[in-house]
């Protein structure tokens, strides 16, 4: 058994560090008369990026304006300071031409101020006697100590104690082709993109399996680094995500607040409808100077090509003032989600949650330029109907099933496949040994929206007994069920500020004096 400590941290990457730097600032103001000791698990050497934010292609660009990243949510302009403080050499390195704050910046940049938010939030707490150690390992199980309830964390390099554990352990793992996942040439992700260009030969055939933000990520690195074999990118139903204007600033909106929200459920008897969400936002809306364009909100088109090029001419025309509404929604979006009654969330699960993904995850006018650009060549098909992908045993490669807006039945072949379908929050089919853990223990129960269930006051662990676990609280992608909107750094940074108050609240053990 290894030494016991206050706090477990399971994952080191942008939400992990995103509590921890709001977590160690707000216990910044206080020198302790013992040291407090937290312990970080996470098997890369590297830690703040994480897999999102990793060291990879500068053409996989945030769908974040500079302006609004950041990991601390009280400080929304904190990433792009430290922009503007860098060289113009590490800039031009990453093909930075504009630090405007509506600027798309690479990712692998925000990668770089991660890390460095990573190492000053070590030296801020040593300097308050705040103990920060890495094990660079993964957790395969937490358990509960019969005699405290202490967690007890289980790794190749032994068992460790702590009084409380904060999970912050990323994306699940796509399941979506799970028969597909060890075959060669088949990408069960496109990241890190650079593995894409440097492992899929040039004129090789290749498929991208999803026509979401990562399949778009998937194209542009293929192509950007001199692929030149058309390629084919195929969904159900062939939607690109919405293009975001590029006249956002000419109707800004105020963001609506929680008591807002609240009063409009009061008034309903406690809970919203989707029909009275509807209604605020058509309200916000109309307020900021907008219309409600249906053809435009909802894309329509006849094929994908055809949808692209409305998305682009109207992103360059219009201020597309639902798009800065659907925005501003992510102040409050967990209480819009928490106050529909579960025969809403039904309902919204199954008739609308695509649409609303594919129309809310924007992406930037310089990649929907670029897509646009290798349709016109040639160089892309965008098709919808796709049915099925499957090995060809006997020549190798793969066969791309889909039906065609006639009915007809099209196949395709070719070499490489790249599953761009997202990762994935179904816990009750992943093979991650931590979360089959925590299942089969009964710590955690899947959420039917995703990921597991929460306590949506203290983000903690809801166990299959429906009793609150209130020494392990998990954030990021696998809070999706409770929070709704857990794929964006402002929404998680938020989330994670709240979890790094509850935590900072609850250490009355701890003696300590203010700092002079």
């Amino acid at each position: 058994m290894q030494p016991h400590v206050d706090l477990a941290l399971v994952g080191g990457g942008s939400t992990a560090t995103s509590f921890l730097a709001q977590l160690i600032e707000l216990l910044d103001n206080r020198v302790h008369s013992q040291p407090w000791r937290i312990l970080v698990f996470e098997p890369s050497k590297r830690l703040g990026p994480g897999g999102p934010y990793a060291e990879d292609l500068s053409t996989n660009l945030l769908n974040i304006p500079a302006g609004k990243m950041s990991a601390y949510a009280n400080d929304r302009g904190h990433f792009l300071r430290w922009v503007n403080s860098q060289s113009s050499t590490l800039l031009e390195q990453h093909g930075v031409v504009n630090t405007d704050p509506a600027a798309f910046l690479p990712r692998p940049l925000f990668g770089l101020y991660l890390t460095e938010v990573w190492t000053t939030l070590l030296q801020r707490a040593a300097r308050v006697r705040i103990e920060i150690k890495h094990i660079p390992t993964d957790v395969r199980g937490i358990s509960l100590a019969p005699e405290n309830s202490d967690t007890l964390l289980d790794t190749p390099m032994g068992q460790y104690r702590a009084r409380r554990t904060v999970l912050c352990n990323g994306n699940l793992p796509s399941t979506t082709f799970p028969e597909l996942t060890s075959r060669p040439g088949y990408f069960n992700t496109p990241y890190p993109a650079i593995d894409l260009a440097r492992n899929i030969p040039h004129n090789a055939k290749v498929a991208v399996l999803g026509t979401s933000l990562s399949a778009i990520d998937a194209i542009i690195a293929l192509k950007e680094n001199g692929h030149q074999t058309p390629l084919l990118a195929v969904s159900r139903n062939g939607r690109l995500p919405s293009v975001r204007t590029i006249n956002s600033g000419l109707f800004p909106v105020n963001a609506p607040t929680l008591q807002e929200i609240t009063s409009l459920a009061d008034n309903q008897g406690g809970s919203l409808t989707l029909q009275s969400a509807f209604s605020f936002i058509q309200q916000r809306l109309v307020a900021a100077g907008g219309e409600l364009d249906w053809e435009d909100v909802l894309g329509q088109g006849d094929h994908p090509h055809d949808i692209l090029n409305k998305e682009i001419t109207a992103s360059t025309s219009k201020p597309r003032v639902w798009q800065n509404i659907a925005i501003s929604l992510n102040e409050i979006i967990e209480h819009i989600w928490r106050l529909l009654p579960e025969s809403e969330k039904q309902i919204f699960n199954s008739k609308w949650r695509s649409l609303w993904m594919a129309r809310r995850a924007t992406f930037p006018m310089k990649n929907a330029l670029k897509i646009k650009h290798y349709i016109d060549a040639n160089q892309l098909r965008i098709a919808a109907g796709f049915v099925d992908c499957q090995p060809c045993k006997d020549t190798g490669g793969y066969t791309i099933t889909l039906n065609d807006a006639q009915g007809e039945v099209q196949t395709h072949q070719v070499q490489y496949v790249v599953n761009a379908t997202s990762f994935s929050t179904n816990v009750s089919q992943t093979d991650v040994p931590l979360m089959r853990s925590l299942i089969l223990q009964g710590l955690a129960v899947p959420d039917p929206y995703g990921g597991v269930r929460l306590d949506f006051d203290s983000g903690c662990l809801i166990n299959a007994e429906d009793k609150i676990v209130s020494n392990i609280s998990l954030m990021g992608s696998l809070a999706a069920g409770t929070y709704f909107w857990t794929t964006s750094l402002d929404v998680n940074s938020r989330l994670a500020y709240q979890q790094a108050k509850r935590i900072a609240e609850t250490v009355p053990h701890l003696a300590c004096v203010e700092s002079t």
